[in-house]
C-alpha cells in the first residue's frame, strides 16, 4: 500500500507545484482513495507529473468543508464522473474565517452545484466500511480540555457567525498488521481527540502511522495571549504523543513549520514532514 502526497504547502521536486492545501492519494490491492483535494486542480498537474492518474479513483474522501480541502474536486470531477464523495452533510455549511482581520468565506465551493454531477455523494452520519481494513470515521470524542477549536472560524447560522465546532470533520483509518494507520486533514477536533477515537473505536492500541495536519501553526496569531495559548496547546499534545504507542508521525500543513519543530525537537525520528511529492509504503 502506498499513499502520495500530491498536495501541501511545500514542494521540493521539480516542476511540481504546492499550495495552502492538502491532498493523499492511497493506492491499495482493492481500490484508490483520494483523501482531500487540495485548494485548486493543481492535484491533477502533480498527478500527472507522477504518473498517477485520477480517472480511476473509486473513493474520494473529504475530511472537512474547507477551500484548501475541497477546491480542487471541481476540477476532478471533470474528468472522473464514476468515483464516489464520502463527506459529512455539515460540510455544506457557510464556513468563514477572520484570520486575515476580516470576515472571509472559506467554505466548500460547490455547496450548490454538487447535484449537477453524475458522481454519488455519500453524506455519512455514521461510520463507513470501505472494506475489511479501511474504515472512514465520522465521530471524533473529546478526550482533551487543550485540544479547542480556533475561535476565528465560523459557521453561518441564519444571519448570525457562530464558532466552528467541526461537526463536519472525519477521519480515515487503515487497518494492517494489527496497527492502526490514522489519516486525517486538519484535526480541528484535536489529534490527540482522533488517536484516541481511532484506538477506541477499533479496540487496537497500537499505531504504525499518523498522517496530516494537526493545526498547531501559531504563525498568524499575532496577539500574545493567542500565541502562548498555542504553545501551551503543542506542548500538551507532544506530552499526550509521547503516551501513545505510535511508531511514526507523518505531519504537514497546518501543523506548520513552527509546530513541526517543536514536534521533531520532542520526539526525534518518529516525527516527518510530508511535503508535495513524497510517498510512503505501509
Amino acid at each position: 500500500m502506498e499513499i502520495i502526497t500530491l498536495v501541501e504547502n511545500l514542494v521540493y521536486k521539480a516542476n511540481l507545484k504546492a499550495e495552502h492545501g492538502l491532498s493523499f492519494l492511497i493506492k491499495t490491492g482493492d481500490c484508490k482513495i483520494l483523501f482531500d483535494t487540495g485548494q485548486t486542480g493543481i492535484v491533477l498537474e502533480n498527478a500527472k507529473l507522477m504518473g498517477e492518474d485520477l480517472k480511476d479513483v473509486d473513493f474520494i474522501i473529504l475530511s472537512h468543508g474547507h477551500y484548501d480541502h475541497t477546491g480542487g474536486l471541481e476540477k476532478i470531477l471533470e474528468v472522473n464522473k464514476t468515483a464516489k464523495i464520502i463527506m459529512k452533510k455539515n460540510a455544506l455549511q457557510q464556513k468563514y474565517s477572520s484570520s486575515t482581520g476580516h470576515i472571509r468565506e472559506i467554505g466548500f465551493k460547490l455547496r450548490n452545484k454538487y447535484k449537477n454531477y453524475p458522481n454519488e455523494f455519500l453524506f455519512l452520519e455514521e461510520d463507513y466500511i470501505l472494506n475489511e481494513n479501511i474504515k472512514v470515521i465520522t465521530e471524533i470524542s473529546e478526550y482533551t480540555d487543550f485540544e479547542k477549536v480556533e475561535q476565528n472560524l465560523f459557521v453561518k447560522d441564519s444571519d448570525n457567525y457562530v464558532v466552528d465546532k467541526f461537526q463536519d470533520e472525519l477521519f480515515l483509518i487503515i487497518e494492517k498488521d494489527k496497527k492502526l494507520n490514522i489519516i486525517t486533514g486538519c484535526s480541528h477536533n484535536g489529534i490527540i481527540n482522533i488517536l484516541k477515537s481511532a484506538m477506541n473505536k477499533t479496540r487496537i492500541y497500537n499505531i504504525n502511522l499518523a498522517l496530516g495536519g494537526m493545526h498547531l501553526s501559531g504563525i498568524k496569531l499575532n496577539e500574545k495571549f493567542l500565541q502562548e495559548k498555542n504553545n501551551e496547546k503543542i506542548k500538551k499534545t507532544i506530552e499526550e504523543l509521547k503516551k501513545i504507542n505510535i511508531d511514526k508521525i507523518y505531519t504537514n500543513h497546518c501543523t506548520g513549520i513552527d509546530g513541526f519543530i517543536k514536534l521533531k525537537n520532542a520526539m526525534g525520528n518518529k516525527i516527518f514532514y510530508s511535503y508535495t511529492g513524497s510517498k510512503i509504503r505501509i
